[in-house]
């Protein structure tokens, strides 16, 4: 008596909870797999993006979800980075230059572009030279100009 008190507590408490969630999101495997407005429906739905969750789709615009801008920015500014890998390296040594105002506006800060390339000057060793690739140099510069303009 006790558990199916328990129980129907819990179905109580938590089904507002799992209805709601309907009405906000929308996207992920658990509406690949039933999009019925039925509380078994959402049962399942909230389930299964508990444990798959829909970040994938969110960033890729799959699995009937809106691409985030913010994935599409960074992949902008990573584009961005592979294309120019060789001059950004050689333009960073300075600290300026076509390539430093291009990085700084892939990143959404031009109106900081001088302050991008200072700081990325000031870092050269630290995050530029080592990077033996786009990715390398990409992840580098994005943790270093955070403070700047992101």
């Amino acid at each position: 008596m006790k558990k199916l008190a328990l129980c129907a507590l819990a179905a109580i408490v938590l089904s507002p909870v799992a209805h709601a969630r309907d009405s906000l999101d929308g996207c992920g495997l658990g509406w690949e797999i039933t999009d019925k407005k039925t509380y078994t429906a959402t049962t399942t739905r909230g389930t299964t993006n508990y444990f798959i969750p829909p970040t994938f789709g969110m960033t890729t615009g799959t699995m009937g979800c809106e691409k985030l801008d913010i994935g599409q920015n960074e992949k902008a500014a990573a584009d961005y980075v592979a294309t120019n890998f060789e001059n950004l390296k050689t333009e960073l040594a300075a600290g300026r230059g076509e390539y430093v105002d291009a990085l700084a506006g892939a990143f959404g800060c031009s109106a900081h572009a001088a302050e991008v390339g200072s700081t990325l000057q000031k870092s050269y060793d630290k995050v530029v030279a080592p990077a033996k690739s786009a990715v390398e140099l990409f992840k580098g510069i994005k943790g270093e100009i955070s403070g700047v303009c992101i």
